[in-house]
């Protein structure tokens, strides 16, 4: 069959346990005690792949090549699975980038023996093509391509069309072999390569493995969060939101908080949370609004923050996360992704001096997406705050401590595990900030600074204040006390490996290297 891509017809009893990997839309595990009859032998090229792929569609019920009416059976799928976990490494990136999937080699890379990847999932024949899975693992794999040096990325693209090619080519008309399809080179050699070969390195290659080389279902965890980052946390654009005219719907008392707050609906009837900012003259709404759009910058999912007038005064104004629930108190109740989300949050906050961070300052999606929401503290202690489990300076009003704290206190207790590495992209994101780039997106919070009639209200301007006289040798003008706020915040984000190396070195009593 497929232009002799079998080799011998030895039929086989396929399926059962370990034969099939739930892995997405299209490959279902087996059912217990569940066979097919396939042949044993698959050449691993294109045409071998058409050969299984007719079988396949022949015992399922399907027609056509690889399954274009949908999934096959679940009993199908797993006897596919287990012909193609046989095939090279190579033969596999050549059918899966046939297929449509890009950069096979870091999807598909440093898998442990007996795991069924994503990769190897798309190049079964039972996964329909074009599916939302695949064009989505196309976004976040070229992501982790990006992080990989020019040279890297160059050698990697020819192994992979190499590949593809030597997968369509690689059998003649007569069924001949004439072609044995180059082995790509490990994956973990190739990252190690880069890791070398970068000065700061990336947070994939820190861990020696890519995105990628996890199990294939914490792959689709990841990529199903993304996807649903996107669907629940909407974002809003500045021009969007110059369209949205705004009408008072009822106090916000439900929510609780000492701050008054208000319920708006635009003209669509979409609800936002609006807070007066009374005492600042804008400056602590202004930091708030820079916060989310900071968050939005280094990866992480963000309401969207604005600095608007009202009935009710000059405030923030932020759309609602349709059937979000906060977060539990408890972080031995924590999701690993939930635990993985919170040490990247910690970045933002650390980088914006935002010590508010309780657990009810984070919001749960329905489809478990954790959002950092009530940023109004931002900044509010910089320039005197620590890095530190210690440091809680809401104490003194009752509040509870930052939830990042909680966390890592029941790690040293060994009731959780934390991965340090995991606020590593954050970091990175924020030192790809050019720190021009990032004065300006702060740029409105010294304005509003500036030209407030309670400069004594806002908390950071009286230290700004006297740390600019003692590097100038002079009382500062107010814009050289908002110039000293926007180089402490640039050193600060410039700082931010140093700093998290040092503070997870404490925590974990254990050496953490961002070099």
């Amino acid at each position: 069959m497929g232009g002799g891509g079998k080799k011998k017809n030895s039929a086989v009893g396929m399926g059962g346990a370990g034969a099939g990997f739930g892995v997405g839309a299209g490959i279902a595990p087996a059912a217990s005690g569940e066979t097919v009859a396939v042949s044993e032998s698959y050449l691993p090229d294109m045409a071998g792949y058409q050969a299984l792929a007719k079988d396949i569609s022949a015992v399922s019920g399907s027609s056509g090549s690889g399954v274009p009416g949908g999934a096959a059976p679940p009993k199908a799928a797993a006897a596919a699975s287990k012909v193609v976990s046989a095939w090279p490494a190579a033969t596999v990136v050549g059918i899966a980038k046939k297929k449509g999937l890009s950069h096979g080699g870091l999807v598909g890379g440093g898998e442990q023996p007996g795991e069924i990847s994503i990769l190897h999932a798309v190049a079964n024949p039972a996964y329909p093509e074009s599916t939302k899975t695949v064009t989505t693992v196309n976004f976040v794999a070229e992501e982790d391509f990006k992080e990989l040096p020019p040279e890297i990325q160059k050698s990697v693209d020819e192994r992979e069309k190499a590949a593809e090619e030597a997968v369509i080519a690689g059998v003649t008309p007569d069924g001949a072999a004439v072609l044995a399809p180059p082995a790509l080179p490990d994956i973990q050699t190739v990252l190690q390569k880069a890791r070398e070969s970068l000065k700061n390195g990336t947070a994939n290659l820190k861990l020696g493995v890519s995105a990628f080389s996890q199990k294939a279902k914490g792959i689709l965890d990841v990529i199903t969060s993304m996807a649903k980052s996107k669907e629940e946390v909407p974002r809003v654009g500045p021009e969007e939101f110059k369209t949205r005219s705004f009408t008072f719907k009822k106090p916000a008392k439900e929510l609780g908080g000492v701050h008054e707050k208000f319920i708006y609906a635009d003209q669509d009837g979409k609800e936002w949370l609006f807070k007066p900012d009374k005492h600042s003259g804008g400056a602590v709404a202004a930091a708030e609004s820079a916060v989310s759009r900071i968050a939005a910058m280094v990866g992480q999912p963000a309401v969207d923050v604005f600095v608007t007038e009202t009935p009710h005064g000059k405030g923030s104004i932020q759309p609602f996360v349709q059937g979000a629930k906060q977060l539990g108190s408890d972080p031995v109740k924590y999701s690993p992704a939930q635990i993985r989300a919170l040490v990247r949050e910690h970045v933002i906050s650390w980088a914006t001096s935002e010590h508010d961070a309780k657990h009810d300052n984070f919001l749960v999606t329905p489809g478990g997406v954790v959002v950092g929401v009530d940023k109004g503290q931002a900044f509010k202690f910089f320039g005197e705050d620590k890095l530190s489990l210690d440091y809680h300076p809401n104490k003194q009003h009752g509040s509870q401590e930052p939830v990042y704290y909680a966390l890592y206190r029941a790690a040293k207790e060994g009731k959780v595990k934390i991965n340090p590495y995991d606020a590593l992209p954050v970091i990175e994101r924020f030192e790809k900030i050019p720190d021009a780039e990032y004065r300006e997106i702060l740029r409105p919070v010294v304005d509003a600074a500036v030209n407030s009639p309670a400069k004594n209200q806002i908390a950071w301007w009286k230290r700004m204040e006297d740390f600019a006289a003692q590097r100038l040798g002079h009382k500062p003008s107010d814009q050289e006390v908002g110039e000293e706020f926007l180089r402490r915040a640039c050193e600060r984000k410039n700082n931010l490996r140093k700093d998290f190396a040092e503070f997870f070195g404490k925590v974990l009593n254990t050496a953490v290297d961002f070099s």
